[in-house]
């Protein structure tokens, strides 16, 4: 079973990559950098929990599903969503290049994955 925590989605950063890199981002008393989730692409959480929490969160969060090549899961600005599963914590993250060497990074929520 999987339930939202209720925090608003927010930009923690927006600029040069090389910046962001370097970067620790204070999530609920949780220390997160950038190379923490980067390659954890949220196609990738689907071995980790069951189907159907996985569609609660793609639904919840109005994430949209590129099927190409390769299983991709956007953002509303068109950022590819990653994840961070600590203890029973899911965080879910937007993050890519928004235009020319200008980076965004979104924090889109945090999920609680009770067994």
């Amino acid at each position: 079973m999987i339930k939202k925590n209720e925090i608003a989605r927010q930009k923690l950063f927006e600029g040069d990559e090389e910046k962001c890199l370097k970067e620790v981002f204070e999530i609920e008393n949780q220390d997160i950098k950038l190379i923490d989730f980067y390659n954890n692409p949220l196609r990738d959480l689907k071995k980790e929990i069951d189907n159907e929490s996985f569609d609660t969160i793609v639904k919840e969060n109005e994430f949209t599903e590129r099927k190409s090549f390769i299983e991709k899961y956007l953002s509303e600005e068109g950022l590819e969503i990653h994840y961070l599963k600590k203890n029973d914590a899911i965080y879910l993250f937007s993050y890519g290049e928004y235009q020319p060497g200008r980076y965004m990074l979104f924090l889109e929520g945090i999920w609680h994955y009770i067994v």
